[in-house]
């Protein structure tokens, strides 16, 4: 009778290995590609953002520009005159003039810049991008697809970038 117990839990131990660890199995790349795709279809669904995450990540990088130590540096005698180029997005579903105003009332708050309404007359350039990127990987994996949103602050006199800041969006 202890044979046949120890003989069975052997078995059931084996048959366990063979569903946890696929290289012992003999269909493994059928049950990779069956992951890989669900991790594909995964990747899809968490692209689609609202607004309001674009506003957030926009809000924590501006948050990030005013307490670097170089706008500290650059601010700590006077306020800066800066020119804000409009941030534009190819996806027509994004509120960019919700972003671009927002970007603008937060960087009035801090108190450290002057907004001007042309680039001559501004010491600094704030510009920002969204860049839509696409990669072909191996036939294993799916293709990628992702969005880069990047903000930067540049002397016009230097043309030193002062401060700069990117999300990848998934």
């Amino acid at each position: 009778m202890k044979k046949l117990i120890f003989s069975s839990l052997i078995l059931l131990f084996l048959s366990a290995c063979q569903t946890r660890f696929p290289i012992l199995s003999g269909n493994e790349v059928s049950e990779q590609d069956a992951s890989e795709k669900a991790a594909c279809h995964e990747d899809i669904e968490r692209l689609e953002l609202a607004d309001i995450d674009y506003l957030l990540y926009a809000s924590k990088m501006i948050d990030s520009m005013t307490q670097s130590r170089n706008i500290q540096n650059e601010t700590a005698n006077s306020r800066i005159r800066v020119f804000l180029s409009p941030v534009a997005h190819s996806n027509s579903d994004v509120d960019m003039t919700n972003l671009n105003t927002s970007i603008k009332n937060r960087i009035l708050r801090s108190g450290l810049f002057i907004v001007v309404n042309n680039m001559e007359s501004g010491d600094f350039h704030l510009s920002g991008a969204f860049e839509e990127i696409k990669q072909q990987s191996d036939a294993y994996s799916c293709n990628e697809k992702y969005e880069v949103f990047s903000l930067q602050l540049k002397d016009r006199r230097t043309d030193k970038i002062l401060w700069s800041d990117k999300k990848i969006f998934n």
